[in-house]
């Protein structure tokens, strides 16, 4: 197969998917945090070239939810 600099169709239509495939990645990583998050449970993340653990609670702070992961009150 030559290179002739000529993207195909493919590459346009998986173009037009990233947004898509984005929004569903962070939905999931989202549901993941929170299902550890809800059983108690701190995650590893990479922060400034070293692993920190996240706890339940920064967990549910990160998504705007209450110390339990339940929505916040409306002010």
């Amino acid at each position: 197969m030559s290179d002739t600099g000529a993207k195909s169709p493919l590459w346009d239509e998986m173009m037009a998917l990233r947004p898509a495939i984005a929004k569903a990645h962070a939905d999931a990583n989202r549901e993941a945090l929170l299902e550890h998050a809800r059983m108690g449970r701190s995650v590893p993340e990479g922060r400034d070239g070293k692993v920190v653990w996240i706890t339940p609670a920064e967990i549910f702070a990160r998504y705007g939810l209450d110390e339990f992961g339940r929505e916040k009150p409306a002010e």
